[in-house]
């Protein structure tokens, strides 16, 4: 296994018998219906905001996708296995919520269906009907960050916002509809989430710490990625996590909640 997060798609076929796992393809309903593993089942939380990082405000959110992960039948004794296209944003952004909703025994295919074509694996056409469970979260709160605990520790030494939105995004020059106010956030070191990838996976550990050192960002550091919706930072959250680095909290509510509260100040 390449970490307890990831798995390769060549162990995936030699070590693991489909039918014991949960496979949750994380794509768009159109690209799912085109082909995708087998025995998948189509789920996406992508469109779910979090317009409030709060302990209450996060709660309410858990109960909510919780029901969703209960409806394609996700459960604490069965192996999740998440993917998209390749290595990509929405299936971090699953994998990260079910971690946060203290499921564990979960993984993201590296490299996503790219990986798996190309290792030999077949797919399948036919959608697959789920079987709903009872799926109870028990919330890890040590993987989050809200926006209040941010504002109050702006500034802080130790702690490194990272911006991975593109360019435009981080300078105020996009045209994010639902964002009222653009820029980011004060002090927010800026490094698209696309650097920490290559051929559809994370780079390996020591180019990720180097992309890290040259922006002046040390191994001891807290680290908080956010973007938009808290996707795209996912995917740069589990790929500091691949690094080795030990302090990494995502921002899920990202700039799509930061901007809506006026209270709070925002870069161009």
């Amino acid at each position: 296994m390449t970490e307890n997060f990831l798995i390769d798609a060549t162990e995936l076929l030699a070590d693991h018998d489909l039918s014991d796992c949960l496979i949750i393809d994380a794509r768009t309903p159109d690209e799912y219906g085109r082909g995708h593993l087998p025995g998948a089942v189509f789920l996406s939380t992508y469109g779910c905001f979090i317009p409030d990082s709060s302990l209450e405000g996060m709660q309410h959110f858990a109960d909510d996708v919780a029901q969703r992960y209960a409806s394609v039948g996700v459960t604490r004794d069965r192996l999740v296995i998440v993917y998209e296209n390749a290595t990509g944003m929405r299936a971090a952004r699953e994998l990260w919520i079910l971690e946060y909703l203290g499921y564990k025994n979960v993984r993201m295919l590296h490299g996503g269906l790219k990986a798996w074509l190309e290792a030999g694996g077949k797919l399948e056409f036919e959608d697959v009907i789920p079987s709903p469970t009872e799926f109870l979260s028990h919330i890890d709160t040590s993987i989050f960050i809200s926006a209040h605990e941010i504002k109050e520790g702006l500034g802080q030494a130790r702690r490194v916002l990272i911006d991975v939105r593109d360019r435009d995004e981080y300078n105020g020059l996009d045209h994010t509809e639902c964002c009222e106010r653009r820029g980011h956030i004060p002090g927010a070191v800026w490094l698209e989430w696309t650097e920490l990838l290559e051929s559809g996976k994370y780079k390996s550990k020591a180019a990720i710490r180097n992309i890290l050192a040259n922006k002046g960002i040390g191994d001891t550091d807290e680290l908080v990625p956010y973007c938009h919706r808290g996707a795209r930072s996912a995917s740069a959250y589990f790929a500091l996590r691949h690094a080795g680095y030990a302090h990494v909290r995502n921002f899920i509510g990202s700039m799509h909640e930061w901007s809506a509260q006026k209270q709070f100040n925002i870069e161009i």
